[in-house]
């Protein structure tokens, strides 16, 4: 059975989508639903990675979780007030039970990494890293860090499961050492993303500025 807290979404989410459709035009209803979809999901996986722990049951219930709410935010874009959804109809057309396909397939992309992670949780330690690397498609170092602490897992375990994905022993025992938290992955990521946009700004300042040094030499050189 879902925890209370997942009827807890279906509670408030189901009437505030079904009021905003009345709101708005349809075009703009299919954005809105993009868009919550996509904010939900991102915010629900940041939740999860900044737990201390997660155990295996845990992990099995969180599953059961993600499965209920994934199925409420299929139907979000054909969610109407006081209407039951019974029969298949075409996508798109008037009283549809069918969500657009580039919605589905968005939204299944967007729980797939979610229900990933918590099935590595719940993996055995021996098979992590096999199993890892077939879910986890181009999953890095930091992705299988933030994995084992979930898992509760101590540093020299850590240590030696990141030199059997393939980083030298010295990398892996720092890493391991540095005890790095979920919190603390999306910080780094945050801090990554901001670090590049000061790379940028700064590019461009030095640009202006040589522009800037060159537009007085030429003055100069008439004077």
């Amino acid at each position: 059975e879902e925890s209370t807290y997942v009827r807890s979404i279906h509670e408030e989410v189901e009437p505030f989508v079904t009021s905003i459709r009345e709101l708005i035009p349809t075009s703009y209803f299919r954005s809105f639903c993009d868009k919550f979809a996509m904010a939900f999901t991102d915010g629900y996986y940041d939740a999860l990675i900044r737990l201390k722990r997660i155990s295996e049951q845990g992990a099995q219930q969180l599953l059961l979780d993600v499965y209920n709410i994934k199925t409420l935010l299929m139907k979000l874009p054909v969610l109407e007030r006081g209407s039951s959804i019974v029969s298949p109809k075409k996508p798109g057309a008037a009283g549809s039970t069918i969500a657009p396909a580039m919605y589905t397939k968005m939204v299944t992309k967007q729980f797939r990494r979610i229900e990933t992670l918590l099935k590595l949780v719940s993996t055995p330690n021996e098979l992590l890293i096999d199993v890892f690397k077939v879910q986890w498609v181009g999953g890095s170092a930091l992705d299988l860090q933030s994995v084992m602490t979930l898992k509760g897992m101590n540093r020299p375990a850590q240590a030696a499961m990141l030199e059997k994905f393939g980083m030298d022993p010295q990398t892996a025992l720092k890493g391991a050492a540095a005890g790095v938290s979920g919190a603390t992955i999306v910080n780094e990521r945050v801090q990554a993303f901001q670090g590049k946009s000061s790379d940028v700004a700064a590019k461009v300042n030095s640009d202006l500025n040589q522009m800037r040094q060159k537009v007085d030499d030429f003055r100069r050189s008439f004077r």
